[in-house]
């Protein structure tokens, strides 16, 4: 298993990054971008506490000790196994404050190697290369070096108002093919990590007017010639661990990733050319690292019952039977969320490729109540906290001896030690007031499909159709029979092709 050293070592290897105004020679190294490639580090060392060895490793068939990162979950047990792992590596690293750790950047290749076939039997212009091969060598590859691959699907945004202007947009697309791969050229508008990762894993989500040549699928190296890693401005407080214990943690530094005539080897491409297999399938893709978003939310709202509960103590709130309700509040949004992460285990089903996979309508809805809820759990945070999280000293203000007996009066409540509340106070400030958290926030609405899209995906669904079974009791009890499959008006779900529909369901529900 990789070390955190090594790690380090692997992001010093040429790749162009900026972050603001500035190229960065050596994200492992450099004060905007050394906090997050640290906490990537650290990451990695986890797997080497022996403490720490049941939660994070497991022994494959080989008798090899991996990360669990590369565990493959074959029945609802191995599945909670996984959960556990990732619970532990949420927790560890600040509660989620590091949101997306490898083993959540590569939860997304088990939609590869479960069912690699279609990928390329579907795809255009290959000349009838085999693709499957490539994508499970490089599995392999990730696997083996233990490395960090970084997904990059979202396009630039279009006039939305016509289709045509897809074509005209900037987006990434192939423009060449030879016997060494094919030539790649434009842009990827966001990706989140790009910059720390060991591979940029290229995808793209569907939308009408898109060009054959802008589906792409594949894999390139951050150093690869022509690949320039554009950041937005970090928010990294580097350096102030005591004032600001989260946002000193790093920051992932969403980008933008510029392709100028790249080379990706037919080995690294996994499908390209077909618009209508990318209308039906990446979205499965990203199910699994919404499954992992779902446990870091349960772990979030576990983390924010906790600021509460400890806040309310130390201001001597907490007694008051209306804060105690509030506080409730809290407890509920924890319970509701756990709910769905376990009942998703409970009901999922087994894929085409054999992994137990979770119910995707239990992870999806549970994403859909955090998004619906958590800014006004985030206000109630700020307004039980009151003064706390806006008025404290600062370390050094603290440490001066004509300002220690004064600010410690402030501090001191019923219980707890004063100098405990400003540790309080700085992860509240750090996480809910704070441009760090505000990122944070953001990460969390749109990362992967934001609410309407949650919604309208649901309803692509088979079961979702008026013929499907979510209406079967409504039917029974209207008394109408259900029309024959010959009888039955195609709908936009039923038109999809069998490959993608059994990524969604088990083959009972998706037949």
């Amino acid at each position: 298993m990789r070390t955190g050293k090594e790690y380090l070592a692997a992001l010093n290897d040429g790749r162009t990054v900026w972050v603001g105004d500035e190229l960065v020679e050596n994200v492992a190294t450099h004060p905007k971008t050394r906090a997050y490639a640290r906490r990537l580090a650290d990451f990695y060392d986890l797997h080497h506490r022996p403490e720490l060895q049941d939660a994070m490793t497991f022994v494959d068939e080989e008798g090899v000790r991996r990360s669990m990162t590369w565990f493959q979950h074959r029945s609802k047990e191995d599945l909670q196994r996984k959960r556990r792992y990732m619970e532990t590596v949420l927790r560890e690293l600040g509660g989620g404050a590091t949101p997306r750790t490898p083993d959540v950047n590569n939860y997304v290749l088990l939609t590869y190697v479960d069912d690699p076939e279609p990928w390329s039997s579907q795809s255009v212009g290959t000349d009838g290369r085999d693709l499957t091969e490539g994508i499970l060598d490089f599995w392999h590859e990730v696997r083996e070096g233990d490395l960090n691959t970084t997904p990059a699907f979202v396009d630039p945004q279009t006039d939305r108002s016509r289709d045509a202007a897809q074509a005209d947009s900037p987006a990434l697309q192939v423009v060449g093919t030879s016997d060494e791969g094919i030539t790649v050229r434009g842009v990827k508008a966001i990706s989140t990590g790009a910059a720390f990762g060991d591979w940029i894993h290229i995808g793209v989500f569907y939308r009408p007017g898109i060009l054959p040549e802008q589906i792409i699928f594949g894999a390139v190296k951050p150093n690869t010639p022509g690949v320039t890693i554009v950041c937005r401005e970090s928010n990294v407080r580097d350096g102030e661990d005591i004032e600001h214990p989260l946002a000193s943690q790093g920051d992932e530094l969403d980008s933008v990733i510029v392709f100028e005539d790249v080379l990706i080897p037919w080995s690294r491409v996994f499908h390209i050319g077909n618009p209508k297999h990318a209308s039906l399938y990446p979205q499965r893709v990203f199910d699994w690292l919404h499954y992992q978003a779902l446990v870091r939310q349960m772990v979030r709202a576990e983390l924010m019952l906790g600021l509460v509960l400890l806040i309310t103590e130390h201001i001597g709130t907490y007694q008051l039977p209306p804060v105690q309700t509030r506080i409730a509040r809290f407890a509920g949004f924890h319970q509701t969320i756990k709910a769905h992460v376990i009942a998703s285990e409970d009901e999922g089903f087994t894929t085409p490729g054999g992994l137990y996979k979770p119910n995707v309508l239990m992870f999806d809805f549970g994403r859909a109540f955090y998004l619906e809820n958590i800014a006004g759990m985030v206000h109630e945070v700020v307004d039980l906290a009151g003064r706390a999280s806006l008025i404290f000293p600062t370390e050094g203000q603290w440490q001066r001896p004509e300002l220690r007996p004064w600010l410690e009066a402030l501090q001191t409540g019923p219980v707890g030690r004063p100098h405990d509340r400003l540790k309080i106070s700085r992860v509240i400030r750090d996480l809910f007031l704070s441009d760090w958290g505000d990122r944070i926030s953001t990460f969390e609405n749109f990362n992967g499909t934001p609410l309407l899209a949650i919604r309208t995906l649901t309803m692509k669904r088979a079961e979702m159709s008026p013929g499907g079974s979510m209406a079967d009791l409504a039917r029974k009890v209207c008394g109408i029979e259900l029309v024959s499959d010959a009888e039955e008006k195609e709908t936009a779900y039923t038109a999809q092709a069998d490959y993608a529909r059994r990524q969604d369901a088990s083959r009972k529900d998706a037949s």
